[in-house]
């Protein structure tokens, strides 16, 4: 193994919705009764890595194969204490 430096930004080579409340250790801060929908995606970084990813956009109408996509950090949950917790995510570039 070795470190190496990733680009922030690549492609969106896949994607779906996440449309049922993910279970521990993935859940957030949502119930059942406030859960919303949220896009996963494969976003292609340079020539050799692919990365599987919460996306910041779940409309299907807003999101198509090969757009560009940059690294983003998204509020998570909040931890009981208190702590904000932070997840990477990928955004429309």
């Amino acid at each position: 193994m070795e470190r190496r430096l990733l680009p922030r930004r690549g492609i969106l080579v896949s994607w779906t919705t996440q449309e049922f409340l993910p279970k521990e250790p993935y859940a957030g801060d949502e119930t059942p009764e406030t859960f919303k929908p949220y896009g996963v995606g494969l976003v292609q970084l340079g020539d050799e890595v692919r990365v599987e990813a919460r996306l910041t956009e779940s409309d299907p109408d807003k999101l198509q194969l090969g757009m560009d996509m940059e690294l983003v950090v998204v509020p998570f949950r909040v931890d009981a204490d208190g702590s904000e917790v932070l997840v990477h995510a990928f955004a429309p570039a």
